[in-house]
């Protein structure tokens, strides 16, 4: 960060009250660090439904997003039919590598899960299995029985909960 960046952000954090009352946060979106992002930006857009809306490269160096100095980034905007942001963030270089996870282990410490309602979990799942994508649990009544629940992973293997909710008993 440059010198005078950093005078302008102490500034900032020194008007700041030393203590809040209360603290707000909102997910606007959620960002992908990818190997192969064509290859995710295809699995979001025909298993699940997401609208491509841009593909640019990322000026941002690339030190400042905890990636190796020559990596290339090139970040695809999607969303979902009900509004959820995506960035799916495709990076090149030789030094990035994906979670280590133990033989037999599904998680690693460090992995996510996206959860989603959806409708159509019936229709996803066909389309996932079509696809060749990885369908770690097939459509099945949760715990609760109060909808469907479906695992899979996309293609650099971000897991995925899928849920749909099953009509109300009368």
């Amino acid at each position: 960060m440059k010198t005078t960046a950093k005078i302008v952000a102490a500034a900032l954090l020194a008007a700041l009250p030393a203590s809040a009352a209360e603290v707000s946060s909102t997910l606007l979106r959620t960002a992908i660090f990818v190997k192969d992002r064509p290859a995710t930006v295809k699995f979001f857009r025909d298993v699940m439904g997401y609208e491509e809306l841009t593909t640019n490269p990322v000026d941002e160096p690339a030190e400042a997003m905890g990636l190796p100095t020559d990596a290339k980034v090139t970040l695809t905007g999607m969303k979902s039919k009900d509004g959820a942001g995506l960035s799916i963030m495709g990076v090149e270089s030789g030094q990035f590598s994906g979670l280590s996870r133990p033989k037999g282990i599904v998680n690693a410490s460090g992995d996510i899960m996206l959860v989603h309602q959806v409708t159509g979990i019936a229709e996803i799942y066909t389309r996932a299995k079509a696809g060749g994508y990885e369908v770690l649990m097939a459509p099945r009544p949760s715990k609760t029985g109060k909808s469907l629940q479906m695992f899979l992973r996309d293609p650099n293997h971000v897991r995925l909960e899928l849920y749909e909710l099953l009509p109300e008993k009368k």
